[in-house]
């Protein structure tokens, strides 16, 4: 079990799943869908761990877009693109190995998942229920 997430590319996919946190366009919540369903390169994500915040910052590689949220850090808060970064912890799922928790750095209460509305494609929300959401993270180079 992988402990950290090395700087580089990826698609961060819910487990045993294809669906992947995609970049849906500028002021738009962001979606879990299928690799390939908006272009190639909708789902590639930086990943790279800045010391100074203690976090990682998460930026989709094709818009150079980062993924963010509004105001503070709160249940059901829906993540978005944006200019400025947000930071994360990415931290191993005590549970599942291979797999990440991808926790919001200034309040590790909350971490992302699934929101709360059940629609299709699904959003991606913070949440700080108990049961963490675990994550893939597949190279994408």
């Amino acid at each position: 079990m992988a402990s950290s997430v090395p700087d580089g590319v990826y698609s961060i996919c819910l487990p045993n799943s294809q669906d992947c946190i995609t970049d849906t366009g500028e002021g738009r919540w962001l979606n879990l869908m299928q690799k390939g369903y908006l272009g190639p390169d909708a789902h590639k994500i930086i990943v790279k761990y800045i010391a100074e915040r203690g976090g990682y910052y998460l930026q989709f590689e094709k818009s150079k877009k980062y993924i963010t949220f509004d105001g503070e850090p709160s249940m059901n808060n829906k993540l978005l693109d944006g200019d400025k970064p947000r930071y994360f912890k990415i931290t191993a799922h005590e549970y599942y190995p291979d797999l990440f928790v991808i926790a919001v750095a200034e309040n590790k209460e909350y971490h992302l998942g699934m929101a709360l509305e059940r629609i299709f494609p699904p959003w991606v929300a913070m949440q700080n229920m108990e049961a963490a959401q675990p994550w893939h993270f597949a190279s994408v180079y």
